[in-house]
């Protein structure tokens, strides 16, 4: 063998020990029970192929050659296996991010109930006792000692005209009243009072209602997408597992060829026909194929941890394939021109962007109406005991009201508040800078995806033809090796080739379901399971 097939034959083996090993997402704590499977047809190639439970599949020891169907039936998959929509579903329902999306939302939603609060008028309900301490009781009367008042009585009597005597005795009379009023010193009062802002519910509260509900839909949408997001992830997860474990059929078959391949040089060299260096080199060879399926094994277990990590399932759940990964996919019948239309219309994070700038729109104007003068209109009623707008006090509960109209303004609301828009000014900048990013990342993501997706297809039907083509061309090989018309280095190469087609068949089919995937998701279209 050339020291070219050499380099050719240990990339082969060192990049299918590398295949299945994708980094996948971290377990968490607490995990929920995923609800068993059907039960799978015993017969069912993928499943004998990765029946044990942790995911790695049981070496078989065959003299005999592999055959293709083996990984044809595997990329097809099982009936009770998982689907990338189940995944999916389990995956968004457990996720914290989904939760901590929906936390946010009723946040937004509670804040706009209470921002909407703000026009009804504000009731100050109120009962108080008081209790008053003793102080002299002040006296309005005559000035006349008794012995001024005797004499003057005796002045009076001496009148002899009776209608002068009667006015000087009024008189006298009027001078000895003396004039008091009680103070009551238990209080009670019942106050009811209503206050209106009649100015700032329509330059602040009502923009301050509008900025929240908007947040609350942006929320909403925020929602949606951490939902898409989640689900992109879990199918993608989902998939680099579905391609660890074909990846790990293929090193089981390399093995199983590679031993039968030995068996047969083993028999040459002893009936004297083949050199013992072909031996040395096949097992060279079958220890290299075993380190790949060690490797790929290992590849298994790890993506089995990260999905089952995705869709929070306790670690002894096994995972079978139940999609055809082989099925065609649907044509894209939009342009890219009209994706991106689609994407910019319909895709959540755009939505909720969108929402996110109209809030804090609202907010601009909200924040401006702090700088103009307030009127508002309060009312008043006091039940009390004694009332203190009746005058002489008295021990008894009597009713009272009054009816304002209030116009307030403080000079320094002028430059609280212009700072407050400067603040709600900027931020809106932001908001949109960001929803700017948002069209031209999005434009470039649709257009990967919508190129990825078609070239995707594009290897999936080389990749058939590849793997048909390889398994003729070492069929033919094996069949010239057994009439001695072939060399060892011959029957190596035919391997090699089958093992790069068949990677290139696996590769090509996960690749197609990622990319439609990714393109569903760019495109604004939902990828939640259904």
């Amino acid at each position: 063998m050339t020291r070219i097939k050499l380099v050719r034959r240990a990339f082969l083996v060192a990049a299918l020990g590398a295949l299945a090993g994708l980094p996948l997402a971290t377990p968490r704590a607490n995990a929920q029970t995923l609800p068993p499977p059907a039960a799978t047809n015993p017969a069912d190639t993928a499943e004998a192929a990765t029946g044990a439970q942790d995911d790695r599949p049981t070496t078989t020891n065959a003299n005999a050659p592999a055959r293709e169907p083996d990984l044809i039936d595997a990329l097809r998959g099982g009936q009770g296996g998982l689907t990338a929509d189940q995944v999916a579903a389990l995956a968004e329902t457990t996720a914290p991010s989904v939760a901590r999306a929906e936390a946010a939302l009723n946040s937004a939603r509670a804040g706009a109930a209470r921002a909407l609060l703000g026009i009804l008028p504000v009731i100050d309900l109120s009962a108080r006792y008081t209790r008053l301490s003793r102080v002299p009781t002040p006296s309005f009367g005559t000035t006349l000692t008794p012995e001024q008042v005797a004499m003057a009585q005796a002045a009076v009597d001496a009148v002899t005209d009776p209608a002068a005597r009667g006015l000087f005795q009024a008189n006298l009379d009027g001078q000895q009243v003396s004039l008091s009023f009680p103070i009551v010193l238990d209080q009670y009062v019942l106050h009811a009072g209503l206050t209106w802002p009649v100015s700032d519910i329509f330059f602040s509260i009502l923009p301050s209602y509008h900025a929240m509900e908007a947040l609350a839909d942006s929320s909403a949408e925020q929602l949606e997408a951490q939902h898409q997001t989640v689900a992109l992830q879990a199918r993608e997860a989902f998939y680099s597992y579905a391609r660890a474990r074909a990846a790990s059929l293929v090193a089981e078959l390399m093995v199983r060829q590679t031993e039968a391949h030995r068996a047969d040089i083993a028999a040459f060299v002893e009936a004297g026909t083949a050199a013992p260096v072909d031996l040395m080199r096949m097992d060279a060879q079958l220890a290299a194929t075993r380190v790949a399926m060690a490797r790929a094994n290992g590849g298994v277990a790890t993506a089995a941890v990260g999905l089952r990590s995705l869709m929070h399932v306790e670690p002894a759940r096994d995972l079978p394939i139940g999609e055809n990964l082989l099925a065609d996919a649907a044509p894209v019948t939009q342009t890219r021109e009209q994706l991106v239309d689609s994407a910019m219309s319909h895709h959540a994070e755009m939505r909720a962007l969108r929402r996110l700038v109209a809030a804090r729109e609202h907010l601009v104007s909200a924040r401006s109406g702090t700088r103009l003068p307030h009127l508002a209109v309060s009312a008043n009623a006091d039940y009390a005991n004694p009332n203190q707008r009746i005058f002489p006090q008295r021990a008894q509960f009597q009713g009272s009201w009054d009816v304002s109209a209030i116009l307030s303004w403080s000079p320094n609301s002028l430059f609280t508040g212009g700072q407050d828009r400067n603040v709600a000014e900027s931020d809106l900048a932001q908001a949109r800078a960001d929803l700017a990013a948002l069209e031209d990342g999005l434009r470039l993501e649709v257009s990967q995806s919508y190129e990825g997706y078609i070239a995707a297809r594009e290897a999936l039907l080389a990749a058939r033809t590849g793997v048909a083509a390889a398994e003729e061309s070492y069929r033919v090989r094996l069949e010239r090796f057994h009439a001695g018309a072939a060399v060892t280095s011959d029957l190596l190469d035919a391997d090699s080739e089958l093992t790069r087609s068949r990677l290139d068949l696996i590769n090509a089919a996960v690749d197609l379901r990622i990319a439609e995937a990714r393109l569903r998701r760019a495109s604004g279209e939902s990828i939640r399971a259904q």
